[in-house]
């Protein structure tokens, strides 16, 4: 036994491999289990909700923080107090409060206007059904005045509206105790979730106070679990990310506020009724991209329509200019920067997370989709570099084949360049491209920095 030594690489292979299979266990009994799994999430994001909201909050209102503690109260701070760190102490309060109080304010003031508005459109469609019903009728009657298709159509509204009482009747009113259990499981609901918001109101203070102390303590946790060059490439890609989000998240916002503010004033002017209920649905959904002007657009004239036909099409007229308006000139202005997606991989990031996450999946797909598509293109260019290929998409448009010794490229009949003008595609095909080699000592500068495999 004396003798006895460890081999460290077999013990290195063995961790491996009990690590392994301990991990496919584990994911097997994830896809079995998956009911238990996703209960147990359930419950540990609704503890953590308070938590989530809170970072939430503070995430969105720290770039208004630092306009208000750099460009103006730090200045009024060091002319008050002697000691640096009191005035930096007092204008990171002062400014989280006055902060907290606009952001507050401006949402009491847009429900106090909006709500009651709301309420009385909700009641006018309400109270007014039966005229849109018998609206409905006469038309039907006036269009199909002299045809035998006039008693089919009437009677068929009048089937339906038949149905809709009887359903009324035979289901609803007999399940009114279960309606009036679900509707009191709803408001329990609202409440916990407005505790919720609250406890994340006070959460969100601590963390804009502290937010420097929170980065400093994850950054800290970075560097002692991972090496110097990967927790830097792991800090670029955070800042990115934090960037995008940031940045887009801030102008969806602003964008639908401006479009939201601009419809309901233009309603308010020419007379168009619902006004403040169609403008907070065309709002809100302007901050879905690509779909959201549709999704907004379709219900909120049907509504009108029911009212007045004649300023539903001055509606629809209004928001098509709006939307053509807001495209062209609003969010590129408010957007710093664009996405760099095509419009496939917008429409595919609309699609796939609206599907996996709903209308939040809508809103967030976009910056997602770029953060994903701008790591996975750096890691392939990283990838070409370190095997001396060019980064250039245009450098593979039409290979055949590239030479494995000299990387030499053969391209087929008839290549065709993306982004190239048309009358210069035949030069292209014809000219001979730059060697790999040229490519790399030209951007030799910028590429020398990258960790060797």
């Amino acid at each position: 036994m004396k003798n006895f030594k460890w081999d460290k690489k077999y013990l290195y292979w063995g961790v491996t491999a009990f690590c392994v299979v301990v991990a496919s266990i584990a994911f097997f009994w994830v896809l079995t289990s998956w009911s238990v799994v996703h209960a147990g999430i359930s419950i540990v994001m609704s503890a953590l909700s308070p938590i989530i909201y809170g970072l939430l909050i503070a995430y969105l209102l720290n770039k208004i923080l630092v306009v208000f503690e750099e460009r103006v109260f730090s200045k009024l701070a060091k002319r008050l107090f002697k000691k640096p760190d009191t005035a930096r102490k007092a204008a990171r309060m002062i400014s989280i409060a006055v902060t907290l109080i606009l952001a507050l304010g401006f949402i009491a003031g847009i429900m106090a206007i909006i709500l009651p508005e709301i309420y009385n459109s909700v009641m006018k469609i309400i109270s007014n059904s039966g005229d849109y019903l018998n609206s409905a009728i006469g038309w039907l009657e006036r269009v199909f005045n002299g045809y035998e298709l006039e008693q089919v159509a009437v009677e068929w509204v009048n089937t339906i509206s038949g149905k809709v009482v009887e359903w009324l009747e035979n289901n609803v009113l007999p399940q009114i105790s279960t309606l009036i259990t679900n509707v009191t499981g709803g408001v329990i609901s609202v409440v916990g979730t407005i505790i919720n918001l609250f406890v994340g109101v006070i959460i969100s203070i601590y963390v804009m106070y502290n937010k420097e102390t929170f980065c400093a303590q994850a950054k800290k946790f970075i560097y002692s679990l991972l090496r110097t060059r990967t927790a830097n490439g792991l800090m670029a890609e955070m800042d990115f990310i934090n960037d995008a989000f940031g940045n887009y998240i801030t102008g969806t916002l602003i964008d639908a506020l401006i479009v939201g503010v601009v419809n309901y004033i233009f309603m308010t002017i020419v007379g168009i009724p619902y006004t403040a209920l169609v403008s907070l649905i065309v709002g809100i959904t302007n901050l879905i991209p690509v779909f959201g002007p549709f999704i907004g657009a379709v219900p909120s004239a049907l509504l009108i329509l029911l009212e007045n036909p004649s300023k539903c099409l001055i509606f629809i007229i209004f928001t098509v200019v709006l939307q053509q308006i807001d495209g062209q000139i609003i969010k590129p202005k408010i957007h710093s920067s664009r996405t760099g997606l095509s419009g496939f991989w917008i429409m595919f990031a609309i699609l796939f997370f609206g599907g996996l996450f709903g209308i939040v999946g809508m809103v967030i797909g976009v910056p997602l989709t770029t953060v994903l598509y701008s790591i996975i293109r750096r890691l392939n260019n990283r990838r070409l570099r370190r095997r001396g290929l060019p980064e250039e998409t245009e450098f593979y448009a039409g290979l055949e084949s590239l030479d494995p010794s000299t990387k030499e490229p053969s391209y087929k009949p008839g290549r065709v360049v993306p982004g190239a003008e048309p009358e210069s595609q035949e030069e292209t095909a014809c000219e001979e491209p730059e060697t790999p080699g040229e490519d790399r000592a030209e951007g030799g500068e910028s590429g020398g920095g990258e960790e060797k495999p």
